[in-house]
């Protein structure tokens, strides 16, 4: 682990100053410091700041090296789950594993006379994660739809997976690929608002309840910023992520202009299903990802207490 530049800078000083050459040069007492004989923004302190930078910096270059190799070498490691991940990954559509007379004789493809792009393009699986129950691998996965976000492989491209796995999978080893449609989320919020910063745009009959909330939208430079702060989180949540209700409160307090918020509820069914159920603390999606279906906002004026 890379130590800090403090602590590399540290320890060069302490190297330096502790030379006898060093202390009879600059005239120093037997046992001053570094810290007590040269000034912060003196040659020296800033020289040696910059080689503990660059110190630092490849330290991190090195502590870096060494989990992409890990990462590697776990995902080469055949037949884990991760290397279950990594080969459904390199689905090629429209491809053939390499063949001799008839017979597939490896878990890859011939990609020479491809391009980066060509081989890109035809890597539909951009999403993937397993896990195991029993003897059944379970093989989540997604491609990527025009907006970013994971979306369902089509039909065609679901059958050629499936028939890929079934090549290079052990023997004995069942597999069953989830292909689904994004979990659907229902947010329900109560914000108290300056409305010296948010404007309130109403969007229901304008009517306040009970409690004085009214249904609204809370805009900033014509931006909804509660729904972006919704969506933000889930659309950033990792392929498979769990959803945390203490990670949409955190964004929700962070927008200025939002004094107080408060989750009523957030509910959340599988892709297609109508069977919603309250999430209470946090949830992971069954197909792997998450839609925001419908978000409510009630509010009012933040008003300090006299």
């Amino acid at each position: 682990m890379a130590r800090s530049i403090a602590e590399i800078k540290a320890q060069i000083c302490e190297t330096f100053i502790s030379q006898d050459a060093i202390r009879t040069g600059y005239g120093l007492k037997e046992n001053q410091s570094f810290d007590k004989a040269f000034s912060p923004v003196s040659l020296e302190s800033l020289m040696f700041y910059v080689v503990a930078s660059c110190i630092w910096l490849l330290e991190k270059l090195f502590d870096r090296h060494r989990e992409e190799v890990d990462a590697r070498i776990d995902a080469l490691r055949p037949h884990t789950l991760r290397w279950y991940v990594t080969k459904t990954l390199a689905y090629m559509r429209g491809k053939d594993l390499i063949m001799t007379d008839g017979v597939v004789v490896a878990d890859y493809y011939d990609t020479s006379g491809m391009t980066e792009a060509d081989i890109e393009k035809a890597r539909v699986v951009k999403y993937a994660v397993a896990t195991e129950d029993n003897t059944q691998v379970f093989i989540k996965v997604a491609a990527r739809g025009n907006n970013g976000q994971p979306t369902p492989l089509q039909p065609d491209d679901l059958a050629g997976l499936k028939g890929y796995l079934s090549q290079i999978k052990d023997a004995g080893v069942a597999i069953k690929v989830l292909n689904e449609p994004a979990d659907n989320m229902r947010v329900e919020l109560v914000v108290l608002y300056d409305p010296a910063i948010l404007t309130a745009q109403p969007t229901g009959n304008g009517r306040p309840d009970a409690d004085g909330y009214t249904a609204i939208r809370l805009l900033r430079d014509g931006k909804d910023v509660i729904t972006e702060a919704v969506s933000g989180v889930i659309s950033k949540l990792p392929f498979n992520g769990e959803y945390r209700n203490s990670d949409l409160m955190a964004a929700l307090q962070s927008i200025e202009g939002v004094r107080v918020a408060d989750i009523v509820k957030v509910e959340a069914a599988a892709g297609g299903s109508e069977a919603y159920s309250r999430v209470v603390g946090y949830r992971r999606p069954y197909s792997g990802y998450y839609a925001l279906q419908n978000l409510t906002v009630r509010g009012r004026a933040y008003q300090v207490a006299e």
